[in-house]
Formats: C-alpha cells, sequence, structure tokens
C-alpha cells in the first residue's frame, strides 16, 4: 500500500504530513506561511516535505501522489493559483514548481477549502450534499452536490467570504471590496472588533491586561465563555453576519449540512446562536431545515482533505 503526501499552505501557518490511506496521519510538520515571498516559502515546504519522508524512512517512491492546498483561488485543471490577495500572490503556475522541486508528477494542486471538503467526504462520513465553510483568518467556501465537487465557470465557486453582508457599515476586505462576510465575520473581523473595544473600554482593557492576554479572536472567545459581555457581543455580531451569508448560500443550494471548520470552528457555540437567529429570518422555508455542524475532522482537516485529492482524483472524476 502506497502513502498519501500532503502540503497545507494555510494564510498564517503552513502544514506538511504523510498520511495513510485509512486517514492514520503517520507524521506531520506546522511552520509559519511566509508569505512575503511564495517562492521562498514553497522551497521551504519542499525541503521539509523530503525530511519528514527521510524520518519515516520513505522516498517518494512509496507515495500514491502528493496534495496540496492553496489559501485562494485555484484553477485546479492547470495547477495555478490564480490569486491569494491577502498575500499577494497572482497567477502562480504551483503545479510546476512542486513538479519540478519534488521530482513527481502525480501532483494535485486544490483551494484549501474545497480540499477540506473532499476530506469530508472521504474521510469525515458526510452526506451527499453539503457546503464545508472555513472561518478562520479568511472566510472561504466548498460545494459538494451529489457527492461531487463543484467548481463553476473559473473554479471559483464557492466563495462565500466575499458574499456582501454590510451596507450601511462596511470593513473594507482584503480582496479590495467593501462588507463581505470576510470582512465582518472571520477570525481577522473577531480580532478587530474586539479590539475596538478594547481600546474604547477602560475595563475591558484593564482584564485584558490583568490576565496578561493578547488582543485577538482566541482571547475574546476565552472570555465570551466565561460570560464577559462585551466579548459575547463580538460573536453575536461574527455569528450574525455569518448566517447571512450562509443564509444565501443554503436559499440557492439547499444543502442538506453545512460543515463549519477553521481556528474560530473552536468558537462554533459562542457564534450559532445569533448564527441560527440570521438563518430563520433570510431563510425560505423549505430550506430552513439546514444543520450545522463542525467538521468531523478536526484540526487536522485541511491536512486530510489534501492527502484526499489524491485518493479521489486519482480514482474518481469530480
Amino acid at each position: 500500500m502506497k502513502y498519501l503526501g500532503a502540503i497545507d499552505v494555510g494564510g498564517t501557518k503552513t502544514m506538511i504530513g504523510i498520511i495513510a490511506q485509512d486517514a492514520t496521519l503517520l507524521g506531520k510538520v506546522r511552520f509559519l506561511t511566509y508569505t512575503a515571498d511564495c517562492y521562498i516559502h514553497f522551497s521551504d515546504c519542499c525541503t521539509r516535505f523530503k525530511k519528514l519522508l527521510a524520518e519515516l524512512d520513505l522516498t517518494m517512491n512509496d507515495l500514491e501522489g502528493v496534495g496540496i492546498n492553496m489559501p485562494g483561488m485555484v484553477d485546479a485543471a492547470t495547477g495555478v493559483l490564480l490569486q491569494a490577495s491577502f498575500a499577494g500572490w497572482y497567477n502562480i503556475d504551483v503545479k510546476r514548481y512542486f513538479n519540478q522541486m519534488l521530482g513527481i508528477e502525480n501532483l494535485f494542486i486544490e483551494n484549501d477549502v474545497n480540499a477540506c471538503a473532499v476530506g469530508e467526504l472521504i474521510f469525515g462520513n458526510a452526506c451527499d450534499n453539503f457546503l464545508w465553510v472555513t472561518v478562520s483568518t479568511g472566510i472561504g467556501g466548498a460545494i459538494i452536490i451529489n457527492r461531487k465537487l463543484v467548481y463553476g465557470h473559473n473554479s471559483c465557486a464557492g466563495e462565500i467570504g466575499h458574499v456582501k453582508v454590510e451596507y450601511e457599515h462596511p470593513a473594507q476586505c482584503s480582496c479590495g471590496q467593501w462588507g463581505c462576510a470576510e470582512a465582518q465575520g472571520s477570525g481577522t473581523a473577531i480580532t478587530r472588533m474586539f479590539a475596538e473595544q478594547v481600546e474604547a473600554n477602560l475595563s475591558l482593557s484593564a482584564l485584558i491586561a490583568a490576565k496578561n492576554l493578547p488582543v485577538d479572536a482566541v482571547s475574546c472567545a476565552l472570555l465570551a465563555k466565561e460570560g464577559n459581555l462585551i466579548a459575547l457581543g463580538v460573536y453575536k455580531t461574527a455569528g450574525k453576519y455569518i448566517g447571512r451569508a450562509l443564509s444565501y448560500a443554503a436559499n440557492l443550494l439547499n444543502p442538506q449540512k453545512i460543515y463549519i471548520g477553521g481556528g474560530v470552528a473552536d468558537s462554533l457555540d459562542l457564534l450559532l446562536p445569533s448564527l441560527n437567529e440570521e438563518l430563520k429570518k433570510t431563510m425560505v422555508k423549505p430550506c430552513a431545515g439546514v444543520e450545522i455542524e463542525k467538521t468531523a475532522l478536526a484540526y487536522d482537516s485541511a491536512l486530510l482533505g489534501a492527502a484526499a485529492l489524491v485518493l479521489i482524483k486519482n480514482r474518481f472524476t469530480l
């Protein structure tokens, strides 16, 4: 039995893993994503990948293939990263670079959230019709209909993070537009809203200092779970915007479930009350039974998704 190589290049972190075909993780490495120069980062990925293989006493010949996730819009047919606007990466021939650097032809490039959806389908015992939504540094989405990944005309289907959810007081998004779900409800947005509250509220600022906490989404979640009303309010606002975006997608696609992944998924319980309230306000009744669930693949969802790409693209047509 051959193994599966996986490289997940995320917005803030990158993970590399070697995975058995039953989803057993043989080994993994985690490190920061160097966004200043994609080629320097890709070279580092290749070096670390080869080192991990050697540590496991394996070679490229022991791999069925390698799946690679990119944090942006990808033309999966050509392996070109069309854009990762937050990093300033545009029109990068990722497949050619990794083919040359790793010396393996059987290599698949995919948008990171699409890969997560494929991983949920293959390893997570998912239903046949679902959305997979990541809420992390940004917000991304992927669509599975009748167990098929939906790409759209330019391989950009599922970009739920750039649905407009706020018009009166919009924040600017990394894509350059205003009021996107990503700008209003992502982990980055939660950090921004929390920082604004810390700056405006002396008692909250003193509490943060006393607990020696950074001003970020994780600290906001920690205080919210302790019952802090200001922190709870931040998550209520984020949940409202995420729910609004999900309602648009659910009305159009009528999925059975929506799986939520990404770092903010660990605080899904804080988002759900306002998220579900927004769904009730905006969804048509025949579509309103959609279930919101946290991904079954937990922290390694993207890494397992990259591995699943090798299985499904070698053996089936998406």
